[in-house]
Formats: structure tokens, sequence, C-alpha cells
């Protein structure tokens, strides 16, 4: 299902996931050209936003030049290693200026006991598809 094509309130992702220790190490060989052992007992803090992008764009399309705009990460507490998190994912806004429509979307992260992590925002750009 296209991204561009859902309305604002929509729910994209309520789920939980594990931010294993595998998966931890992927992301920094990404970010870092090496896989770097952390040294501390918390994930980098855009790391759970990062995983979370990953399995929204799993589940929805969007067309080739999409441009991420700007993010906005608000975070509450730092998030354990090897850890289970909760989060809502949902489209906030969804509205076309000239040929571009313009998406934005929220991510709240939560522990187990529903107590808040982070919070983050971000806006895509979405050019006219050909």
């Amino acid at each position: 299902m296209k991204l561009s094509l859902l309305k604002p309130d929509e729910i994209l992702l309520d789920s939980e996931i594990f931010l294993s220790e595998n998966i931890l190490n992927n992301y920094m060989e990404s970010i870092n050209g090496q896989n770097t052992n952390l040294k501390t007992q918390f994930t980098p803090k855009l790391f759970p936003t990062a995983i979370i992008f990953g399995e929204i764009f799993k589940l929805f399309e969007l067309p080739e030049g999409t441009i991420h705009l700007s993010q906005k990460i608000t975070n509450s507490m730092p998030v354990p290693q090897n850890s289970k998190i909760h989060t809502i994912a949902k489209l906030t806004k969804n509205t076309i200026r000239g040929e571009n429509r313009f998406l934005t979307l929220k991510i709240n992260i939560y522990d187990q006991n529903k107590n808040s992590y982070c919070e983050s925002i971000a806006n895509l750009l979405v050019q006219k598809e050909k």
C-alpha cells in the first residue's frame, strides 16, 4: 500500500519490537562502516527510530525521489540495549502543495510499562509520481 494514500490519524504501526544486540550491531556497522561494540548499556538515540522507520517502510511504499525533509526526536529516557519496546506510529498530516505531497509521521516509543522513551516527528516530501 502507498503511504501517500493514507488519511491523517491512520495507524502505520502498533507493535512490539525487540532491539537485539544483533540488530544494533548491524545498525552500527551501517552508520560507521564497522561493527562497533558500544561501551554503554543504552542504544544510540537515533537507533530505535531508525529501526521503526525500517519496519514502516516494509509495510508501505514510497516512490523514488521521496525526500526526508526534517525530523525532531524528543527523548524522555534512554533505551536500554536488548530491550523490548512498544511503538505506535501514525500519519498525522497528508497535504498537497503544488505538485508535491507532504507527509508527517509521528512515532511514539514506550517501555513495557507504557513509560515514554521518545517521540519522533518526521516530515517527508513526495514528489509527483510520473
